[in-house]
């Protein structure tokens, strides 16, 4: 094996293999079952406008991940092209968001999957359990990225029809009226009362949260076989997907709910809904769709940032000696295991330590201004590269990009003051780290890796 195939990851992947990838790492049931509850208790039955606007942005900000993923296919995915367009400080600060969310969001999901276990039965602690299944999946995201792609593949049709479920209990059971969404309501207090108009937009980073994901194929574009214009295609295909599932059956589970003041108070709605219309065998097979795929999202999620912080070893971000560590590649399965390892232990250890409504919130930012920054980058990118090769073009620019950054910095000025202080906190030391370090070390250049473009 040649030295540079040391380095390489497996080109195994065709263009179906990387839509199921992608569209695993929405997880639409799961980032659904995850995160619905998070927007209900945020915003109660005004959620359904939160999760509308947010699948709106959503659309808008993987129009422009589309365009420039298919400019610059790399395991760095969206650090890189920040890097590219907005400059190397800028694309710095890209990377640690990233991997900052590659520790938080598998630890999300995990802590969704112990929520469900212990509505399934009250003697399993959700933390413990949580970090159980986090490290079990650690181990799965090392083996080759054929068999994970199978895998996930598997859950999602699973997945499916438990979505399928969900959605035919709201169409043939219609129990709410249309006034829960033109006079919306949420719980306060164990009783309902309205809604004011912060509380929705402090959901739609909640919202955007549940339909992140699609961004992933980008992240294994160095491991696609065939087109960098399939990189931008399986970006929106996901993304339409993604959206279109989760917002239909966020709507008919809220409208097919026949007690609104348990469903706005519950940690598992959609499977107390179907058990109260269909009964309680139904609500166990809507539980066990949940497990898988909760199951299948965080296993996705761990596989793509892994192949983040490895991107960020092999382009020498960090000291010499943690670059050599992080960009390991396994001799047998030709994944990045020193870096899956490292994202599904912190992760583990945060399940043992967080709940699940504050890592929601949280991971939502980071998530929600590294949006900002693509979309950023879109505009720059059609005026400083006007001749540049772009295999997959947006439509109707420059309204996609302006839509996300307005969209993306009124949903900011509703969030939780805290999460916002930890993030400025993170911005100052990235960029001292960067200054002060990285753009003064003879030994650490961070050098993004631009692997050669995919011909079609």
């Amino acid at each position: 094996m040649s030295e540079t195939n040391k380095h390489s990851l497996e080109r195994g992947l065709g263009f179906k293999g990387l839509l199921s990838l992608a569209l695993s790492d929405i997880t639409p049931m799961a980032s659904l079952l995850v995160t619905a509850g998070a927007v209900l208790v945020l915003s109660g039955t005004a959620g359904v406008w939160a999760f509308s606007i947010g699948c709106f942005i959503a659309i808008t900000v993987a129009m422009s991940m589309a365009e420039l993923g298919s400019m610059y296919p790399t395991a760095g995915g969206l650090f890189y092209i920040v890097n590219k367009v907005l400059g190397r400080p800028i694309g710095f600060l890209a990377m640690v968001d990233y991997v900052l969310q590659g520790v938080f969001i598998p630890a999300t999901l995990a802590l969704g999957l112990g929520t469900y276990l212990h509505s399934l039965s009250p003697s399993i602690p959700v933390n413990a359990s949580s970090a159980i299944g986090m490290a079990v999946i650690t181990l799965l995201a090392v083996l080759r990225i054929h068999i994970s792609a199978i895998i996930v593949t598997i859950c999602l049709a699973i997945e499916g029809i438990v979505l399928a479920l969900i959605i035919g209990v709201g169409l043939f059971h219609w129990n709410q009226p249309l006034s829960i969404i033109t006079n919306p309501v949420m719980l306060t207090d164990g009783k309902l009362g309205s809604v004011a108009g912060a509380a929705v937009v402090a959901a739609i980073a909640s919202s955007l949260f549940s339909v992140n994901g699609y961004d992933s194929a980008i992240n294994f574009s160095e491991e696609v076989k065939g087109s960098a214009r399939s990189v931008g295609r399986a970006v929106l295909f996901a993304a339409l997907a993604g959206v279109a599932l989760e917002l239909t059956a966020f709507i008919f589970g809220l409208f097919g709910t026949k007690d609104l003041t348990t469903y706005l108070g519950s940690s598992t709605p959609f499977t107390d809904s179907v058990t109260n219309a269909l009964g309680s065998g139904a609500g166990k097979v809507v539980l066990i769709g949940a497990l898988f795929a909760i199951v299948n999202a965080t296993l996705a999620i761990t596989l793509q940032f892994a192949r983040v912080l490895w991107a960020s070893g092999r382009d020498q971000a960090w000291p010499t000696p943690v670059n050599d560590f992080l960009g390991k590649v396994h001799p047998k399965f030709r994944s990045p295991w020193i870096s899956t390892l490292l994202i599904g232990g912190i992760s583990t250890i945060f399940c043992l330590k967080s709940s699940l409504i504050s890592t929601v919130t949280f991971t939502a930012v980071l998530i929600i201004i590294l949006y900002a920054l693509i979309a950023i980058a879109a505009l720059v990118s059609r005026v400083k590269d006007k001749n540049a090769e772009r295999p997959f073009k947006m439509m109707f620019w420059p309204i996609p990009p302006i839509i996300t950054i307005v969209g993306v910095g009124v949903t900011l000025t509703q969030q939780k003051t805290s999460d916002l202080k930890i993030i400025a906190m993170i911005i100052v030391v990235s960029l001292a780290y960067y200054y002060l370090y990285l753009n003064r070390s003879k030994h650490a250049k961070w050098v993004p890796h631009n692997p050669a473009l995919m011909e079609d």
